[in-house]
């Protein structure tokens, strides 16, 4: 059973868009009484997103380098904020605290957390689930490229990776509750 989901995503959301999933994710999360580690930011979607998981009584742990915490409202209402010592030791933190990944649209540094993730999950460093919330089609042409990396046979086997693709928050809490990468479609 998950516990505790692992959120990457944007601390940037200049139209404010996927504000309407997140807020019905956070009410799924509440109702399941899963828990969230995420990055620490109190801006754009990562900020609305640990302001409406914390608001609907999600126990949520922020996660922050020590270069970034003064940027960081210590006030709005974490169950734990743990600084670490750099980026490399805050992913090592949020990986080891999380039972599943939760991809969000998010820019570049989403795209190494999630890029990591698969790759750890193919090298066998972890089995635990990736969940990329394919929001409005922001993931497409990542996803169209794990597909290309694949077909010219420069992943071992995708089919063997355990991610799923969900487009909205109902999808993405189907993933979470099902047993296996294969469970649904």
């Amino acid at each position: 059973m998950t516990k505790t989901v692992c959120i990457f995503c944007s601390t940037f959301n200049p139209e404010s868009r996927f504000l309407d999933e997140v807020t019905l994710l956070s009410e799924l999360f509440s109702q399941k009484k899963i828990d969230v580690v995420y990055g620490g930011g109190d801006k754009g979607l990562m900020g609305h997103t640990a302001r409406s998981m914390i608001s609907n009584g999600v126990k949520v742990t922020g996660v922050v380098p020590k270069f970034l915490m003064k940027y960081i409202d210590k006030n709005m209402g974490f169950f734990k904020l743990i600084e670490t010592e750099d980026m490399h030791q805050r992913k090592m933190k949020m990986y080891s605290l999380s039972d599943v990944f939760l991809v969000l649209p998010g820019g570049i540094g989403t795209l190494d957390e999630m890029t990591e993730v698969l790759t750890w999950n193919q090298l066998g460093i972890h089995s635990k689930k990736v969940i990329i919330g394919n929001l409005e089609e922001f993931w497409s042409p990542y996803i169209n490229l794990l597909d290309h990396l694949n077909k010219y046979k420069y992943l071992s086997d995708l089919s063997r990776i355990n991610y799923s693709i969900a487009n909205n928050a109902r999808e993405i809490m189907r993933w979470i509750e099902a047993p296996d990468h294969k469970a649904i479609s």
